[in-house]
């Protein structure tokens, strides 16, 4: 799963305020860059919450961290399987892997035993991201602004 922040209109916002061309940008950037650390935290905090942290990967900032990927785009990594557990997967095959062993020991079933159950029934979804983009985007025009502000009082 990976979530895409664009900033734009930017240059539109800058020319209205002469003499801020360089400090605006800028200070959008750095509100949004603080943003999307913030929701990657806010991610990997709602997993262990959830108890979807066995494995570690998905609720360290190695899994999942915030990236810019140019100018003025950012995204939130997380780990391939999110997609999975977010959305659940319909009956399947299991080959034996070492990783996949060791989880269901930890779950308290043998191999044989969890390969049967998801090939006959999937797995159950298991939603947690939604909550927390509608809950944290309420704070983006806050924490934007914010830096916005700042740059404008340092300047003037």
């Amino acid at each position: 799963m990976q979530v895409t922040m664009t900033v734009s209109n930017l240059g539109k916002v800058t020319k209205d305020f002469t003499g801020y061309t360089r400090r605006l940008p800028k200070a959008g950037r750095r509100g949004m860059s603080l943003f999307t650390n913030h929701l990657a935290s806010a991610l990997r905090k709602e997993l262990k919450a959830k108890g979807h942290s066995t494995s570690g990967y998905s609720s360290s900032e190695r899994g999942t961290h915030s990236q810019k990927l140019d100018k003025d785009t950012w995204v939130i990594k997380m780990p391939f399987y999110i997609n999975y557990l977010e959305k659940g997967t319909i009956p399947h095959w299991i080959p034996r892997v070492s990783k996949t062993k060791l989880w269901a020991r930890k779950h308290g079933m043998s191999f044989p035993m969890m390969r049967a159950i998801i090939s006959g029934e999937g797995t159950k979804a298991h939603p947690f991201s939604a909550q927390v983009l509608n809950r944290e985007v309420q704070k983006l025009k806050d924490k934007v602004e914010k830096q916005i502000n700042n740059s404008i009082k340092k300047a003037g």
